[in-house]
């Protein structure tokens, strides 16, 4: 096994209030199936395309806060961003029927220890492997997507998805199921090898309204693309505009705020985190706005830290300020391991 006061007219301003007063959801997850076509009986496109030996792969986002869990079996099933749903088989592509049929909901479901093995289903039912439909009818009404494996032992140690992170192959497998049903029938069958539930993906998001410093600018940051993953190497966080040869510091926190700070606005709750001291740099003197302060979070957060969403905001000197001090807007950031 391969084992996230004071309020202003702007845009920003609003934007700043509607993140820290909203409810942050959960951590979003991948979940990406591969395999091989093994046969194929269906004619009419799109799932007529595909043709045995073609790569297929069954991909869709959860949120890991939005679940049900069983009250009669140890499962857990995690609704399906039914939008995110594909199928591909070679050049057929199909996503989930839509509209999805009323009152029902397609799970990804998680299997702990029922009685001694684990696993994981794609299905309506949370607690039996039912499969969902697809976006093609059969003769018996909407094709349906059926797929669920079976790992013995305590492959996973909670219902928890965050904790079910990580790549599943044929170690340990027992029970594996991958057809397109029609019916009683299973005109496609598709041989597993391997399931990957990641963290992600997700954007930076950045919100909130810097404080325009003594020489009238405004500090702003900017990072890397993607997601910073703590195993994946370096990603940046910069924070430009600042006054130069200039200490600072970016600092984070767990969560969002909108609070009168220093005559400016704190962006990040408290307690909040200070992730060592910079230099902003930038031209010699007289004083102007070209210095910047750039770190990599990676080399300054725990490689233990569980998936979350931070809130990071920077903080530097300026002398001219009635306060002192200087601040930038601030990025939500998803943090993987």
């Amino acid at each position: 096994m391969i084992h996230s006061r004071q309020f202003g007219a702007s845009a920003a301003a609003l934007a700043c209030f509607a993140l820290a007063s909203s409810a942050r959801a959960g951590i979003p997850v991948t979940v990406t199936v591969t395999g091989t076509v093994d046969y194929n009986q269906i004619s009419a496109p799109p799932l007529g395309d595909a043709n045995a030996g073609d790569v297929a792969t069954l991909t869709f986002l959860l949120d890991s806060d939005d679940f049900v869990n069983s009250a009669s079996f140890p499962t857990r099933g995690y609704r399906i961003v039914q939008s995110s749903f594909t199928l591909t088989m070679g050049a057929a592509t199909i996503g989930l029927k839509n509209p999805f049929p009323a009152g029902q909901t397609p799970y990804f479901a998680i299997r702990n220890n029922d009685p001694s093995v684990d696993g994981f289903l794609v299905s309506t039912n949370y607690e039996f492997p039912t499969g969902v439909p697809l976006n093609q009818n059969g003769g018996f009404g909407a094709f349906i997507e059926n797929f669920y494996v079976t790992y013995v032992g305590s492959t996973l140690p909670s219902l928890d998805i965050l904790d079910a992170l990580g790549t599943y192959d044929f170690t340990g497998l027992t029970v594996f199921n991958w057809t397109v049903d029609d019916g009683p029938f299973n005109p496609v069958g598709v041989t597993f090898a391997q399931i990957e539930i990641a963290c992600g993906p997700f954007d930076t998001a950045f919100y909130c309204q810097g404080k325009a410093n003594s020489q009238g600018c405004t500090p702003t940051l900017s990072t890397d693309a993607g997601m910073p993953s703590l195993s994946g190497g370096p990603w940046n966080v910069t924070a430009s505009n600042l006054l130069n040869n200039k200490f600072g510091a970016l600092v984070y926190s767990f969560a969002p705020d909108n609070a009168p700070f220093q005559g400016g606005t704190l962006c990040v709750q408290m307690p909040v985190t200070r992730m060592g001291t910079l230099s902003s740099g930038g031209n010699p003197p007289p004083p102007d706005c070209s210095g910047v302060m750039v770190l990599d979070i990676t080399t300054v957060l725990s490689a233990s830290i569980a998936p979350t969403f931070l809130y990071v905001q920077a903080y530097a000197r300026d002398p001219g300020d009635a306060f002192g001090t200087s601040l930038s807007n601030a990025a939500e950031i998803l943090v993987c391991p």
